[in-house]
């Protein structure tokens, strides 16, 4: 356990995640660009686009489409990462982006815009850099907590940038495509700096990392068993039927089918009900990353330590239930251009996304340190084919519901429900492994 620990500490495999780290920041500044124009770029090339409704189902079916292409392609990374290692792995996800933003660059119909959510089925950078964190921090948990909660820092410093320059671009610049043009070349760089500095598969050398680094922060990969595509994806199966495992991941399930929902309804309700324009919007997404971003860095080992996993996935929910009404207040009590309503609707932003992050950090920990070193790829790429298969129908029926009488209300009573019932779940768990650990 001590060598592992040490292993974990050297600095060269701390190079590894430094490296990533700087990925996971251009990844997230690249999708995060162009994310406030998004809402508008559906309105203006949906036929009926002086109809929210219609706006509000064409957006709904763009992202359910992408979480479904996620869906896919979650396993198949998960997979590719067990097989071939961080490098190419990382490479080809970076590929699959700027292909994916080349495309939107030039979107003129829904088609196109549909199109250019394709090659997103590869588009899975954070799983990537979730491997290589959890398998860099050994087995102790509170080293594995504040790497993931540092790699999502590392997200949100990226992600607290691109939607407020998005938003800025699109306001001053005019252009909605302006974001996705230089997400390319911000993906273009992360393949560049993946394919140098981080290790391979076979233990060989790229430009500027050791030899012994590579091994290291590989292993995931040398350990794995050559199976074949059908074989992975029945072993993937019976990692998720784990006693240990199953109800962490239906929590992931069912609370992100919430969270999409929660997401979707969003950016609608404030473009069409409170009149928010991109940089206002913009404003509101950067300032609930940057939150998350400084809670990440210094807040996370901490309450790794007072509260552990479980309590932190137990809280995170609680907060987001309410976080769910106390949005449904501002928006169903605020009218357009009132003041201070901006600084309102960033402030619950805010709260939700701290509730979120503890509660993802919170499982992930959980999830991870239940598997070995050799299973933690082809869990991580389960679980984000979970998560996205749970977003599948979500956007869909989150829109519906805004067109409903209940209007956001309806959201936050579901999405507040589906929280506070996963909590029962989340404690019948513990009571049963400690039932288990008494009769042993």
């Amino acid at each position: 356990m001590e060598e592992n620990h040490r292993a974990a500490s050297s600095p060269r495999r701390d190079y590894v995640l430094i490296i990533t780290y700087v990925n996971i920041i251009l990844y997230a500044l690249c999708y995060q660009l162009q994310r406030p124009v998004e809402p508008f770029l559906v309105q203006l090339l949906t036929e009926s686009h002086n109809d929210p409704a219609q706006v509000s189902l064409r957006y709904g079916q763009l992202q359910s489409f992408f979480s479904a292409l996620q869906t896919v392609g979650s396993p198949l990374v998960g997979i590719l990462l067990d097989r071939v290692g961080v490098r190419k792995a990382s490479a080809l996800v970076f590929l699959s982006s700027a292909f994916s933003y080349a495309i939107l660059s030039s979107a003129t119909t829904m088609t196109f815009l549909f199109l250019s959510k394709v090659p997103t089925i590869l588009q899975h950078a954070f799983l990537v850099a979730q491997a290589a964190a959890a398998i860099s921090t050994g087995d102790k948990i509170e080293d594995r907590a504040q790497a993931l909660g540092r790699m999502t820092t590392a997200y949100t410093i990226g992600g607290t940038l691109g939607p407020a320059l998005g938003g800025f671009l699109v306001d001053r610049m005019g252009d909605m495509y302006l974001g996705a043009k230089l997400a390319v070349f911000g993906s273009l760089a992360s393949v560049i700096l993946s394919l140098l500095f981080l290790p391979d598969k076979n233990g060989t050398t790229p430009v500027g990392i050791s030899n012994e680094n590579a091994k290291t922060a590989s292993s995931i990969s040398h350990n794995t068993k050559k199976r074949s595509l059908v074989e992975e994806l029945q072993y993937s199966f019976a990692l998720a039927m784990r006693s240990n495992l199953w109800p962490l991941l239906l929590v992931k399930v069912i609370g992100g089918f919430a969270a999409s929902m929660y997401s979707t309804a969003l950016p609608l309700v404030l473009t069409q009900k409170l009149n928010f324009d991109p940089s206002q919007l913009g404003l509101n997404m950067s300032s609930a990353m940057f939150a998350v971003a400084v809670f990440g860095a210094f807040g996370m080992a901490p309450l790794a330590r007072t509260l552990g996993p479980i309590g932190m996935g137990h809280i995170g929910l609680l907060a987001r239930a309410g976080c769910a009404s106390v949005f449904a207040i501002v928006v169903t009590t605020a009218f357009p251009n009132q003041n201070s309503l901006v600084e309102r609707v960033v402030i619950v932003s805010v709260f939700h996304a701290l509730a979120s992050h503890m509660l993802a950090t919170g499982i992930t920990t959980q999830t991870t340190g239940a598997v070995t070193s050799t299973e933690q790829g082809t869990l991580l790429g389960l679980e984000h084919g979970l998560f996205s298969m749970a977003r599948i129908g979500a956007p869909t029926f989150g829109t519906w519901l805004l067109t409903t009488s209940g209007g956001f209300w309806s959201i936050a009573i579901i999405c507040g429900t589906i929280d506070c019932a996963l909590v029962g779940l989340l404690i019948l768990k513990s009571t049963r492994v400690q039932s288990k650990v008494c009769l042993q």
